[in-house]
């Protein structure tokens, strides 16, 4: 008994589903009509009350639809007849046929309770109207009674008294309309063809069955026959207006108009063109408007921040609202695909804006670093020839500064120019060899030829790759570098190496992908010069990482040389 009542507590809502189901069938198989199968019914109609899935259950029921309901109840109840008993299990079984199943354990619940709905119709309401009998009376008398039992056992989740049931109307009806026909096409053969009712009910049901076999197929892609197909979609998607016009003309608007404002003035325009549609109303958070003649026909639709109202010639029925909201929400995803197209643009612009700043920044550091290391020169107390030394020295650097620090206001004033300005390789090699004399750096090239490059590309990955190397000397002494410079017809590769540790494996991985916080210098600068290397025709890679080997080579990704 225990073991009951835990079944009932963790399943109360298929509790009261089976009860009412018991009901139901005391109420039509004791003596129907009686003072006691009418009390079955009302405490069957109260539990359906509980159970009902129509109202949610945080739902305030309004107060003249609980009149209605009780009124009716009690009524049917009243002059319960046959009629009306066959009228309440086809309202049924479209409850419980249209449940929308989300969890795969409630199929067989559900299915077991519309064959016993479908029983109770076929067995007992029609052979009562039809006042004949089938023989198999007392099976279905004492095994329908089964059914409901059987459900409790069956696994489900745990549900509320309340939990609301949402139903698919469409299904429910159809399902409905097909309980009806059997029903009434088999008292109907029975008496045109003399013969018994179930051998009429089999008749109908499988001429019913194969009936819908065919339109299925006849449906499919599989059939001879798709402009059956075309037929029945176009029937569905063309409920008052063309449908496939309506997407073409609403995606020329998306393409054609600049802004979200005015793509949806269009599409407002496009709308107040059917012929059904007298009027639209919209408003969204930055923009309403009105076109066309306010009807007293009015139809509110809303979409996510868009509210259109639709203006008519007439009253809308259900199938033509659900298509209005459907043109609606195309309308409203194209909107805010416009707005997020917008979006993106600003942040495109922002991120260009901040790209050309962080590498114009990265330069004026290295160039604060080199005016560093002159100033420092110019401070130490020194000989005659070691003044003679440092005058040449900045006879060769000073020139060199200025004309960065102009290329640096150039970026700032007209980005795109001077990332593009190109140099001949010679030249550029020469002067990064004469900046660089008295470093720990080497050179050696092997040169054929002397193609234009930009020289913007290749001053930027030098000097962040010198940048890093210099880093690397504060914490590895003793190391040197070497800067090689190949050239041929068709390619150009720039290395820089050095004999000092492997780059960490966490950094290396992503050193040129993402920018990366680092106390050592590795970081914005390489990612900045790999993302300039890819957008002019270049290739920024990380050849060797070992330790007493660690280059870095820039080579050119076509064979296009200027």
């Amino acid at each position: 008994m225990s073991n009951i009542f835990k079944i009932i507590k963790s399943k109360s809502n298929i509790f009261l589903l089976a009860l009412m189901l018991e009901l139901l069938h005391l109420s039509i198989w004791l003596d129907f009509g009686s003072l006691l199968s009418k009390s079955l019914m009302l405490v069957h109609f109260g539990l359906f009350l509980i159970w009902q899935p129509i109202w949610k259950s945080d739902e305030r029921l309004r107060l003249d639809y609980g009149i209605l309901f009780i009124t009716l109840t009690f009524l049917t109840v009243y002059w319960l007849n046959l009629w009306l008993l066959f009228t309440w299990l086809v309202l049924l079984i479209g409850f419980v046929s249209g449940r929308v199943i989300t969890i795969r354990s409630e199929r067989a619940i559900f299915l077991i309770v519309v064959i016993f709905l479908v029983s109770q119709l076929f067995m007992a309401c029609t052979t009562m109207l039809a006042n004949t009998e089938t023989g198999f009376e007392g099976i279905f008398k004492i095994v329908l009674p089964i059914l409901p039992v059987i459900i409790l056992f069956l696994p489900t989740v745990t549900q509320g008294p309340n939990t609301q049931y949402p139903v698919d109307l469409l299904h429910a009806i159809n399902t409905s309309m097909l309980a009806s026909l059997v029903s009434m096409g088999s008292l109907l053969n029975m008496y045109l063809s003399n013969t018994t009712y179930i051998v009429a009910l089999i008749q109908v049901s499988v001429a019913i069955g194969l009936c819908i076999i065919f339109i299925s197929w006849l449906l499919t892609s599989q059939s001879r026959y798709s402009e059956f197909t075309q037929l029945w979609s176009n029937s569905l998607l063309n409920i008052g207006t063309p449908f496939e016009l309506w997407l073409t003309e609403l995606s020329i608007h998306a393409e054609k108009q600049e802004t979200a404002n005015t793509f949806l003035e269009a599409a407002m325009q496009e709308l107040a063109n059917f012929e059904w549609i007298s009027g639209v109303s919209w408003s969204t958070k930055t923009s309403k408007g009105t076109i066309g003649e306010i009807n007293t026909y009015e139809l509110n639709l809303k979409d996510h921040e868009l509210h259109v109202k639709l203006y008519t010639y007439g009253a809308t029925g259900g199938a033509l609202q659900l298509h209005c909201q459907l043109l609606i929400k195309l309308v409203c995803n194209l909107y805010i695909g416009k707005i997020r197209e917008k979006e993106l643009t600003k942040q495109t612009h922002l991120k260009a804006i901040y790209e050309t700043g962080a590498r114009i920044t990265h330069d004026i550091k290295n160039l604060l670093q080199s005016l560093h290391a002159i100033t420092s020169v110019l401070l130490i107390d020194s000989s005659d020839a070691d003044k003679a030394v440092t005058q040449d020295l900045l006879k060769r650097q000073l020139p060199t500064l200025t004309q960065r620090l102009q290329l640096a206001l150039d970026k700032l004033q007209s980005p795109i120019d001077t990332e593009n300005k190109l140099i001949y390789l010679k030249d550029w090699w020469q002067d990064i060899q004469s900046r660089n004399e008295d470093s720990y750096i080497t050179f050696e090239s092997d040169i054929n030829g002397d193609p234009l490059i930009p020289v913007d590309l290749f001053d930027s990955v030098f000097d962040n790759l010198k940048e890093n190397f210099q880093s690397k000397l504060k914490s590895e002494s003793n190391i040197t570098a070497k800067t090689s410079l190949l050239c041929n017809d068709k390619s150009i590769s720039l290395k820089f190496s050095d004999n000092g540790k492997a780059i960490p494996e966490n950094i290396s991985k992503v050193i040129l992908f993402e920018p990366l916080d680092s106390d050592n210098g590795l970081g914005i600068g390489l990612y900045q010069a790999a993302l300039q290397a890819q957008s002019v025709g270049y290739e920024l890679i990380l050849n060797k990482n070992q330790d007493g080997n660690v280059c870095f080579e820039m080579t050119n990704i076509n064979n296009n040389l200027r």
